[in-house]
């Protein structure tokens, strides 16, 4: 779910000639690498060729580290639930219950601009419709837990335009696959949950798979369920989402299905590999159109920066062909999540962590996929929050603020802290993200690699500067 700014991410499962007994030992040194200090939490898997070829489980379900992740643990997969939301859609377009450019005025006549956007635009991402991860505290009632149903409600009553006209432009914004998963209600005559247990999980074996509201798990304290943990600086240890004041929202939108909320497990993603290769849900020809490039208004590409962007599916090959390598990461708090898929070889790597700002898992398949090339593996690297320090509450404060990019006044940061002095940066359209104090003028993101670096003129904090991917970025404090 999480997407950042200026991102390029370029993922290859490419074809190599690999002993396969020295595979296993390679892998187990890059995962001891990044285990050195017994904070990596996760379930990791590679299936090459057609065969697992490696299996790790590392970390615990829970902070105290009572219970060891093992194979049933189940991970909250947060975006990499878009690719079985749009599955839903894919198998009644191909029972001819719908089609991708039918208007979403057919199912919700009270949207509003409902009659210029069509399904395929909530698949691409590009029907315009705001991001409710990004919505004004004003509009959220706080004493309730929304579902699709209420999310829909203040799409209707509260969204008075469109971020741009449908199918012009690109903007990943998780309210449509909420709305994907309420159109997959009307059609069916079913819940969503109920639809994807009788026609897509148990289909494919996934009896371990459900849609699990992450919140509600964790207070309940289901047993093989990994519960989301975030590094708290204050105390230099890792605690629940739920003991961070910043993230309430994941409590107030514990309710939603379609852009995340499938809990599942590493043996399970196996099976929805296995089924999606052998076409159990939906025949191979309707499948491709998932990882097949579309255009915008203009004729030019649906891309998510240097990538392409299909039916829930990120891929970088633009050509016709049905076996290339296609993806999905997902981010929530407490989660990081990535799927990755490449027919040819039959490739399939599968990253589940539950300490979200650990690692990066891009970095991380990147290395995993030298190591099947037996290339040189570049570096990966965890982020070390010994790094990190407490700020006093007047430097936090000096921080604080709306700052605006000088070279687009719409785009700004806006950099608040919750009561434990904990610090967030949002970028215009996008949900708050953790930084932590490096110093008092440099704050470093964990889900991202990017640094804010701040400047003062007259001993007053007035700019920051975003780095990341090589680029500097000038935003000046507006209020």
């Amino acid at each position: 779910m999480i997407r950042f700014f200026i991102s390029t991410v370029l993922l290859s499962l490419a074809a190599a000639i690999v002993q396969a007994q020295a595979l296993p030992e390679r892998l187990d040194s890059l995962f001891q690498s990044l285990n050195q200090d017994g904070e990596l939490s996760g379930a990791f898997m590679l299936v090459d060729h057609g065969k697992m070829v490696y299996e790790k489980y590392l970390g615990y379900e829970d902070a105290a580290k009572t219970t060891a992740i093992t194979a049933d643990s189940r991970f909250e997969l947060a975006s990499v639930s878009k690719p079985i939301t749009a599955m839903a859609i894919m198998q009644l377009e191909e029972q001819g219950k719908l089609a991708y450019g039918d208007f979403v005025s057919r199912f919700f006549p009270k949207l509003p601009f409902a009659s210029t956007i069509r399904i395929k635009d909530l698949l691409h991402h590009t029907s315009g419709i705001p991001e409710f991860l990004a919505w004004d505290e004003s509009w959220i009632d706080k004493s309730k837990v929304y579902d699709n149903r209420a999310v829909l409600e203040v799409l209707e009553s509260k969204v008075d335009s469109l971020l741009f006209q449908p199918g012009d432009r690109y903007y990943y914004s998780n309210s449509n696959y909420v709305l994907l998963a309420l159109i997959v209600e009307q059609v069916s005559g079913l819940s969503f949950a109920d639809y994807l247990r009788k026609q897509v999980f148990e289909p494919a074996s996934m009896l371990q798979t459900a849609l699990i509201p992450a919140q509600a798990a964790a207070h309940a304290k289901q047993k093989q369920y990994a519960q989301g943990l975030a590094y708290h600086a204050p105390s230099k240890t890792f605690k629940p989402i739920d003991q961070f004041s910043f993230f309430d929202y994941t409590r107030h939108f514990d309710g939603i299905s379609g852009p995340f909320g499938v809990a599942s497990t590493a043996q399970d993603l196996f099976k929805w590999n296995e089924a999606l290769k052998k076409n159990t849900l939906l025949k191979r020809d309707n499948f491709v159109k998932a990882i097949s490039v579309d255009t915008l208004n203009n004729g030019l590409p649906v891309k998510m920066g240097d990538l392409y962007y299909g039916f829930g599916w990120i891929f970088t090959d633009s050509t016709a062909n049905p076996e290339k390598m296609h993806f999905h990461t997902g981010g929530y708090p407490g989660y990081k999540v990535i799927v990755v898929r490449e027919d040819k070889n039959q490739r399939y790597f599968i990253a589940l962590l539950n300490k979200w700002n650990t690692i990066d898992v891009v970095p991380l398949t990147t290395a995993v996929n030298a190591i099947i090339q037996q290339r040189e593996v570049p570096e990966v690297t965890r982020e070390v929050f010994s790094e990190a320090i407490t700020l006093m509450e007047f430097q936090i404060k000096a921080l604080l603020g709306t700052y605006q990019f000088t070279l687009d006044p719409a785009l700004t940061i806006v950099i608040t802290a919750d009561e434990d002095g904990n610090l967030f940066a949002q970028l215009t359209g996008q949900q708050a993200f953790q930084v932590f104090p490096k110093n008092d003028l440099e704050v470093f993101y964990t889900v991202v690699k990017a640094t804010l670096q701040f400047s003062k003129t007259d001993q007053q904090v007035d700019a920051l500067t975003l780095l990341q991917n090589g680029q500097k970025l000038l935003f000046k404090k507006i209020k």
